[in-house]
């Protein structure tokens, strides 16, 4: 038995061999599955530091799709009320230059007056001459009568006294000696 108990030696050997494999492949395969469940662990942290990252960045992504929509609108707002504006500084203007045109209009009126006017005060003035002019000629014509009146007086008078003697009457002016 000695060749039988060499091959029992010889395979307990190798079973112990075997047995030895075996149990580093096992220390191996326990090795392996920690450093898979450390790096499953680690897929896990990431995966969920990914997704928070990924939920900050859609967050932020609508935030600022919602403030690109508050813009959008406040430029529409402003560009109505732009072009409103515009409407009214045209209407303003047109109303300015309507305006200006009636005033041009008014001064010219206005100068139209003035010399108008100036032409009254002057027709006034001559007016007032003339009438100065005929109220000397009026006290001058009323002095004349009332000097007529007076040498008429004073002729009738002198016809009926009869001239005395030696005394001549000279006739008036204009007047001829009978």
């Amino acid at each position: 038995m000695n060749e039988g108990q060499a091959h029992g030696e010889e395979l307990t050997a190798e079973l112990e061999t075997a047995k030895r494999t075996a149990d580093q492949e096992k220390a191996e395969a326990a090795k392996r599955e920690k450093e898979l469940s450390d790096l499953n662990e680690q897929l896990v942290f990431e995966r969920q530091a990914t997704q928070g990252q990924i939920d900050a960045l859609n967050k932020t992504a609508d935030e600022a799709t919602s403030k690109v929509s508050e813009s959008e609108k406040r430029i529409a707002d402003l560009t109505a009320q732009v072009e409103q504006l515009t409407r009214e500084r045209d209407a303003a203007q047109s109303r300015l230059e309507s305006t200006n045109a009636e005033l041009a209009k008014a001064k010219e009126a206005a100068e139209q007056a003035n010399t108008k006017a100036t032409e009254l005060e002057n027709a006034v003035n001559s007016a007032k001459e003339a009438e100065t002019a005929s109220s000397k000629f009026q006290a001058e014509l009323d002095q004349a009568k009332a000097e007529i009146e007076r040498l008429k007086s004073e002729l009738e008078k002198q016809k009926s006294t009869p001239p005395e003697q030696g005394e001549s009457v000279s006739p008036a002016p204009g007047e001829r000696r009978l």
